[in-house]
């Protein structure tokens, strides 16, 4: 038979596509992360990693795999270059997250925003066109490492409200897609990461808002805030103050509303600010990929699975 044959088989999670004659093998490793959530491939050594259609840098040698909150479950195709050139390539797998509808009941100061006028509508929409050119952040290296920093000293637990549909006096339905901190009125807001302060503003919705630029595609967002000490265009570095807590714009209390978008994709920011390695990880470390190839080339029997479906 002329040409490469293309065979494919499964060894314990693993595809391992083997290339008949050509002597060569792609490991296709496959990792499952849900709704809102991040997946991780460590032990490469990797150098630029590719989901979504985009292909970015590393950080600190290992890839890491947005996963926005309104993603289909189903298969997306995960890539991985390490530091001599080599492409690995996965499957990342994504599952329901199931996330809760949240009835609430806003006091009287803030009936305002059940029934917009058209001079809300207006201002709303024009702040919406500002946001959104500095959500998918910049493609330059990353200026962070994982975990982040805390935004705020003595963080206490969020409420988890992440992914959380909220209705409103049962007739206006929004998406949470950031994690609200009970902070008190008046503490200081930092900076979870170094980078580059990229919008600044006092929004109808959101109240007084910081955003920041962390490269890599990584943007922080802090809303509802009492006080803004930086200004658009100003360099901070982590742990570096922002502003103040408060309960500017729809906001029904003091607290600290922090929300993360990674190459576009809105995550839960409680995932970032916690050991790495507690995320949905590519288990294989090249050398067990490699020997699973081989032994599947050889047709060999794995120690702890005895059965090789070809197909």
């Amino acid at each position: 038979m002329g040409g490469n044959v293309c065979r494919r088989f499964e060894v314990r999670g693993l595809a391992l596509l083997l290339l008949a004659g050509s002597g060569s093998a792609i490991a296709a490793s496959i990792v499952t992360a849900p709704q809102g959530g991040v997946a991780r491939w460590a032990g490469l050594a990797a150098k630029e990693c590719g989901i979504h259609g985009k292909r970015y840098a590393a950080v600190d040698a290992v890839c890491y795999y947005p996963v926005d909150i309104r993603t289909k479950p189903g298969t997306h195709e995960i890539a991985l270059w390490d530091q001599d050139g080599r492409q690995h390539l996965g499957t990342l797998r994504v599952q329901d997250a199931r996330f809760p509808e949240v009835e609430m009941e806003l006091p009287e100061s803030l009936q305002r925003y059940l029934a917009l006028t058209d001079e809300d509508k207006a201002r709303a929409a024009d702040e919406r066109k500002k946001i959104s050119a500095v959500l998918d952040g910049s493609d330059g290296p990353p200026q962070f490492s994982l975990p982040l920093a805390q935004p705020a000293a003595n963080l206490p637990a969020s409420e988890d409200d992440f992914g959380s549909t909220r209705v409103f006096d049962s007739q206006h339905s929004s998406l949470h897609s950031g994690r609200d901190y009970p902070v008190g009125a008046g503490n200081a807001v930092k900076a979870v990461a170094d980078g580059t302060v990229s919008l600044t503003g006092d929004h109808f919705f959101a109240g007084k808002s910081v955003y920041v630029d962390h490269g890599g595609g990584l943007v922080s967002m802090n809303f509802h805030l009492d006080e803004i000490t930086v200004a658009d265009g100003d360099t901070v570095k982590r742990g570096q103050t922002l502003g103040k807590i408060g309960s500017t714009g729809r906001a029904t209390g003091p607290h600290l509303h922090l929300g993360l978008r990674w190459l576009g994709q809105r995550i839960d920011p409680a995932l970032l600010l916690a050991n790495p390695t507690a995320l949905p990880s590519v288990a294989d470390s090249s050398e067990e990929a490699q020997r699973k190839i081989e032994k599947a080339e050889r047709k060999e029997p794995d120690e702890d699975d005895t059965a090789l479906d070809e197909s």
